[in-house]
Formats: C-alpha cells, sequence, structure tokens
C-alpha cells in the first residue's frame, strides 16, 4: 500500500471525511481500563467515530483501504477538555494579570462586557476554541455569561460551529450593564433552532450561580424553579462560582428541596464546608476546578479544593476560566494541581497527621483532565477518553521532542514534560484540526486583524490604555 506524506495526506483526509483512517504505531494511553494501554499501537477511526484500537490494526486497515498516519514517536490521549471558560473575553488575553477577583469582576463584567456587540461576542469566543485546539483542548464549556440579547446568543453559537471544536454552550445572562430580560425566553429559541439534538459537536447547557454574593439575583440565580426549566429544555447545569459561605448555604438549602441531581456541575468550591461537599456528592454532581484562578485571581481560600473532592470521593474536572488573566492550557492545570495536592499531603504527613490523604499521581490528573472533563461537560457518552464506539477526539503528543525524548513514560511525558507546542496533531470526531504543529484555520489573517480591531475598539469604549510593556 502507497502510503501518502504530509500535506497529500492531509488534503486526503479533508477531502473524504468518511474514508477510514489508520492512525499507527504510538504509545497509546486510552483513559479507558477495558482498553487499557499500549506501548506500541493502533488506532482505526472511521467517519467520526473510533472504530478500534490494538497492537496492530494493519490487516484490517489494508482491508479498509484506510489512510495511514504515521505516529511513532507521539504519545496519543483523548482530547482534553475544559470544564469551565469564559470565552467571550479571549480579546483580552493576559491584559489584567495581576488583578484580585472584584478587580476582575470591575473590569470584564461592569465595565467590558456593556461594550460587547455580537460581533466581538463572536471573535473572542472562536478565538478561544481555536487556542484550545492548537493546545490539545478538544472541548469546552463555554460559560458565556454575557448573553444580551439573541443576536449574541447567535453570534457565540456560530462561532463555536465555525471552530471545528466541541463546543459545549453554558448560556447565561449578564452581570452588569443592560441585557433583554427575555434572555430564558429566548433560550428556548436557541435549544429549538440550534441544538433539536444532543449528539452534535456543539450542545447547550444553561450557566448559573448560586447565592455567592448579596448582589448575585435574577434570572443569573440558581434556583428550584431554575433547575426545573432547564430539564424542561432538556438541558443540564453548571453552576459557577460555587464558592464560600452563602454558596454553601445555599446549595444545602437546595438539597433539602431535593432539586439537585447527577446534571449539575459545580465551578470552584472554594470555601465551601463539609456539608456542602457531602452534598454535592450525595446527589450525583459533578465538579469543575478552576486550579489557578483560585490561587491567581486570590478568590475565597485562594487554594483550589483539590482535597476537599477527593475526601468525599469526587474525581474533579478541571477549568481555565478566564484568559484575560490566566494560561490558556491545560497542562498548568494538571501540574498545578498535581503539586498542589501533593504539597499538602506532603506537608500534613511532615506535620504528624496520621489522617493525611495519599498523593495523587500523573495518571490521576489526566483523568481530571479528560474523563472527568466529559463527564462535567455532559459529553461523556462521546467523549474523554479512547474507546471504540466513541467519537475520534485525539491528541498527538510528540514524543521525539528534546524536551521529551526519550519516552519512558508515557502518562508522565503528558504531565510533566509536554506544553502546548508539544501538540502535534488534533483530531476532533475524526476531523484532522491541527496537522503535524500547524493548526488548519481558514483566513487566519483575517481573522487576527479582527480580533485586533475589535480588542482596540473596546478598550477605548471603556477608556482604557492598553500599554503592553506595563
Amino acid at each position: 500500500m502507497t502510503m501518502p506524506t504530509g500535506d497529500q495526506l492531509l488534503d486526503e483526509l479533508l477531502a473524504a471525511p468518511d474514508r477510514p483512517v489508520l492512525i499507527r504505531g504510538a504509545a497509546i494511553v486510552s483513559m479507558d481500563p477495558t482498553v487499557g494501554d499500549l506501548a506500541v499501537g493502533d488506532i482505526l477511526i472511521r467517519g467520526a467515530k473510533i472504530e478500534a484500537v490494538g497492537a496492530d490494526l494493519s490487516e484490517t486497515a489494508t482491508r479498509s483501504r484506510a489512510s495511514i498516519v504515521d505516529a511513532s514517536g507521539h504519545v496519543i490521549i483523548p482530547g482534553m477538555i475544559d470544564a469551565h471558560r469564559h470565552c467571550w473575553q479571549t480579546q483580552m488575553r493576559r491584559l489584567w494579570a495581576d488583578v484580585d477577583v472584584m478587580e476582575y469582576f470591575a473590569l470584564a463584567h461592569m465595565r467590558l462586557g456593556p461594550a460587547y456587540h455580537p460581533r466581538d461576542m463572536y471573535l473572542g469566543t472562536k478565538l478561544a476554541a481555536l487556542g484550545a485546539l492548537d493546545a490539545g483542548v478538544t472541548s469546552v464549556l463555554d460559560f458565556s455569561h454575557n448573553m444580551r440579547s439573541p443576536e449574541y446568543s447567535d453570534a457565540v453559537v456560530t462561532a463555536w460551529k465555525d471552530s471545528g471544536a466541541r463546543g459545549v454552550i453554558a448560556s447565561s445572562p449578564p452581570m452588569g450593564g443592560e441585557w433583554d430580560p427575555n434572555w430564558l425566553t429566548d433560550l428556548t429559541r436557541v435549544r429549538k433552532e440550534h441544538f433539536p439534538s444532543d449528539d452534535a459537536l456543539v450542545t447547550l447547557r444553561i450557566g448559573l450561580m448560586p447565592q455567592v454574593l448579596p448582589t448575585i439575583e435574577g434570572d443569573v440565580l440558581l434556583s428550584g424553579e431554575r433547575i426545573r426549566q432547564a430539564r424542561d429544555l432538556g438541558v443540564g447545569i453548571s453552576v459557577d462560582g460555587a464558592q464560600g459561605p452563602g454558596a454553601a448555604a445555599h446549595i444545602q438549602r437546595l438539597g433539602k428541596e431535593g432539586v439537585l441531581g447527577p446534571d449539575l456541575t459545580w465551578i470552584h468550591g472554594g470555601a465551601l464546608d463539609d456539608a456542602a461537599w457531602k452534598t454535592i456528592a450525595d446527589t450525583g454532581g459533578q465538579v469543575a476546578l478552576a486550579v489557578t484562578s483560585d490561587q491567581q485571581l486570590q478568590i475565597f481560600e485562594s487554594i483550589s479544593p483539590i482535597q476537599k473532592a477527593l475526601d468525599v470521593g469526587l474525581r474533579p474536572a478541571f477549568s481555565i476560566d478566564v484568559e484575560c488573566s490566566l494560561s490558556s492550557d491545560m497542562f498548568t492545570q494538571m501540574r498545578m494541581a498535581l503539586n498542589v495536592q501533593r504539597m499538602q499531603a506532603g506537608n500534613r504527613r511532615f506535620r504528624g497527621d496520621e489522617d493525611a490523604p495519599a498523593p495523587i499521581g500523573v495518571r490521576d490528573v489526566l483523568e481530571f483532565a479528560t474523563v472527568s472533563g466529559a463527564k462535567a461537560n455532559g459529553v461523556w457518552d462521546r467523549a474523554g477518553s479512547i474507546t471504540p464506539g466513541k467519537e475520534a477526539d485525539l491528541v498527538l503528543i510528540n514524543a521525539g521532542e528534546f524536551t521529551n525524548f526519550p519516552l519512558n513514560n508515557a502518562v508522565a511525558t503528558v504531565v510533566l514534560g509536554a506544553d502546548a507546542r508539544s501538540v502535534d496533531t488534533v483530531f476532533v470526531a475524526g476531523r484532522p484540526r491541527k496537522w503535524r504543529g500547524k493548526l488548519l484555520v481558514e483566513d487566519a489573517a483575517r481573522l487576527r486583524r479582527e480580533v485586533v480591531e475589535s480588542r482596540d475598539r473596546l478598550l477605548e469604549a471603556i477608556d482604557y490604555e492598553l500599554d503592553i510593556t506595563a
């Protein structure tokens, strides 16, 4: 069989998306205990889905006339999954690196958000989606809390569909400025018009907040009524700001009402008391930690509650949160979480605590960045592991570059050695989205130009002077 290479192979894959593809000769970390891991193995893709995983699928590939991707020298993992990011803000990447959470709130929600137009929403969201793909994150929960009118909602949906990433839009009303009060009615339209089924690449959830601050009220506030409305729409619920004494009391009240369930994902979790954590666990909730956000933005305890989640039997997901202040990649989240939990566990053991927890390992945090993220985003039936029958969301990590070579431990190489530059190739639902180190973007020059124009207009609108050397 003649094996095309380089651009010829890419053209072949793009031209015939339903043709079988064999990814051959990689170390495979499946995150599926029934599949296991392979030091050298193959993955056969047919259309959007994984057909088979095995040590040598060359015979099957020959019979099916599969295109062959040589992945020797690489580690293949499931696409990493971000369980909470505010994508509309991405034009402001790292602009506010040293602010705390209240300064962020004042800048992003009270000043910046009201200045956005629907086109700005589109550009920020699409840029976030492409940045995620570039870093090996194939699915993102976009907690889009600047939905000021139907046009804003449509712009966000279009951005995700145009990006090629697996987007999960948690639609939420703004927290500052004027906006259309018919947000919830429009969400019903969005569900009917854009999301008639739940098996598409882009899906819908609702984004709400608990009573974390006295100022949180109205449509954005989590309540039994809002939970019932979400279930009537057939969408899951992502709860941002699940942190602090107010939120803890709110969670316990809702628990006693009997309205909580496994369709809720709780984000952050800082400064929740033991009773609130028990309520989340007992009602089957998922948890998404914002590891760098809690610490960088100094939110409540300023330490992500990894151990609290583990203590009640929860396997937490990870999230980026806000790119205007934080890094964009999941490698940073994995390393930060690993170090924080091991630091705390080791410190307790050093001080003679007989109940000190066991330290987590590199496979744990890779699980949190893949399996747990898929469960938190409601896409576990199709993503989060390399499992036959699931969709082919795959990331090829270059283990041959000098920062990773020689390959001695596949999982540790991904967690401790790799970064976004190591992400060589990315498939989403069987389609290549990054190829041999290059993100596949149509009209990248135009997108870059429009993002800069959007950023400049927005900063001028809020009278904020840009100084890139400040």
